[in-house]
């Protein structure tokens, strides 16, 4: 069965989490696995740079929760991440967990896998933080699908809704229809 890890890189169960559960509910709806992971859950450290040890192991050295999402992320056939947009990027969380995501750029982990993103922001830079997840799958030779931006002042509208269960619809299709 075709699986989707629908990742949340907030720090908070809020406009992103709720729009990445939508985007998750949406494909699973259409019969594929989906499992949603909120990095809020999680230690990820930042990366220390030891680049050597990643490139001749396959692995990180530094032990947190990244150990059990890298093998989450190899068994996926396509991720969606879905981000705050925090001074024009990221969140920190997520920087963390695309820097420790090393490893796998060396084993081709990730390679061919679809990938799709969700940014949130209150004014501006929901395009950087889009473009931060963009290079993310490109560097990891996956096939990007497609992304949905949300400018929202207030909580999240059932039209923003509507747009990341399509995106979750349209990621589940392709999924279906490779497999």
């Amino acid at each position: 069965m075709a699986k989707i890890l629908a990742i949340v890189g907030s720090p908070r169960k809020e406009s992103t989490y709720k729009l990445v559960k939508a985007a998750a509910e949406a494909a699973e709806e259409m019969g594929v696995e989906v499992e949603l992971v909120w990095l809020g859950g999680y230690e990820v450290n930042p990366c220390s740079g030891c680049s050597d040890y990643c490139e001749k192991s396959g692995e990180c050295r530094i032990r947190d929760g990244m150990s059990e999402l890298y093998g989450k992320m190899v068994e996926a056939d396509a991720i969606i991440i879905g981000t705050p947009t925090y001074f024009w990027g990221v969140s920190g969380i997520l920087k963390n967990f695309i820097d420790r995501s090393l490893p796998l750029y060396y084993t081709g982990g990730l390679k061919g896998k679809l990938g799709a993103s969700i940014s949130v922001a209150e004014e501006n830079g929901h395009n950087e933080a889009l473009d931060a997840v963009s290079s993310f799958y490109q560097l990891h030779e996956m096939r990007e699908v497609g992304g949905v931006s949300v400018v929202r002042v207030g909580p999240v509208s059932e039209a923003q809704l509507e747009a990341a269960r399509a995106l979750g619809r349209m990621v589940a299709e392709r999924l279906l229809r490779s497999g």
